[in-house]
């Protein structure tokens, strides 16, 4: 049958091409994923509205298998799947964070705790989500000098005083990373290594959700807000997404429920919250194409004795 060629045809094409363009294409059948929603389900939580998929733009994501629905709950993730502070001082490493004088960090307790687990591999409890995290991030802070000297110039001071402060962080962390060697039989120096703790710095910075925890005296005065909340960290952002996203006491789960409608097999969507393309590139690696909080930056600029920088 000889395809049609008229302005209708054109259009039905058309509709089909952008269709299955902006759709993705399932995981959910990949190893990792499979271990991940075990482990998950070990820990009380089945998700019958997403799955794992790949999408054109965005990367891997979460798609939705039907219709959401304005107020529709679209994750609840139970408190035993989140890893926070709490899982850091239940664990091997409590007795050495409660200890450690001065006070460390509660940032500092959650990177350590990520670097040690990914160093026991299969040994880990925690393994099925870990295979899940990036291998690598594409922050600023995680590039090659020379790439950073081609961002513009205010993005590139950022960007150097980042690296700054993660070096200095990782600087005045070594003696407590060399308090933990009874754990290891290998030299804490080549496990707590500066690649390895700017792998769970960037980690926690770029998914960790904000769950506040009551202010415990082991840690520092810094907040404890910080949680990694698994399979729903593959949720990605977009700007114009409206959801509610919060720990509900009462159930003593992270939820996150639809502000807006979402139709089948399409991606679902959150907002990491009203940032310009500078601050996503900083914080979390990418930029958005339509992003209404986009700005532009510019240097300095001196009239007579007085200066002003226009964003």
């Amino acid at each position: 049958m000889q395809m049609g060629r008229g302005r209708t045809s054109r259009m039905r094409r058309r509709k089909l091409c952008k269709s299955s363009g902006s759709r993705g294409v399932n995981e959910s059948y990949k190893s990792e994923f499979i271990e991940l929603k075990k482990w998950l389900k070990d820990r009380r939580f089945e998700d019958p509205n997403l799955t794992p998929a790949r999408f054109p733009g965005t990367g891997r994501g979460l798609m939705s298998k039907t219709s959401l629905q304005v107020g529709q709950m679209i994750v609840s993730l139970p408190e035993s799947c989140l890893l926070t502070t709490d899982t850091v001082i239940r664990s091997y490493l409590g007795t050495y964070v409660t200890k450690w004088k001065p006070p460390p960090s509660p940032l500092l307790a959650l990177c350590s705790f990520l670097v040690s687990e990914k160093h026991a591999g299969d040994q880990s409890p925690w393994k099925p989500y870990l295979e899940t995290l990036p291998k690598t991030y594409t922050c600023p802070v995680c590039l090659e000098p020379k790439v950073v000297n081609l961002l513009p110039r205010p993005l590139r001071a950022k960007a150097q005083e980042q690296r700054a402060h993660v070096q200095e962080f990782f600087t005045s962390s070594r003696d407590f990373f060399s308090s933990l060697q009874p754990l290891f039989s290998e030299a804490v120096e080549s496990i707590f290594t500066y690649s390895a703790f700017l792998w769970a710095w960037c980690t926690v910075n770029t998914r960790a959700v904000y769950l506040r925890h009551r202010q415990l005296g082991c840690f520092s005065a810094e907040p404890d807000t910080c949680a990694l909340a698994p399979y729903l960290d593959l949720l990605n952002h977009s700007p114009g997404v409206q959801v509610k996203a919060a720990f509900n006491e009462e159930t003593r789960c992270y939820e996150i429920i639809a502000a807006s409608s979402c139709r089948k097999h399409e991606e679902v969507f959150i907002c990491y919250g009203p940032h310009d393309n500078h601050r996503l590139l900083l914080e979390y690696g990418f930029v958005s194409t339509r992003n209404p909080h986009a700005c532009v930056y510019v240097s300095r600029v001196h009239a007579g004795k007085k200066s002003f920088l226009v964003k």
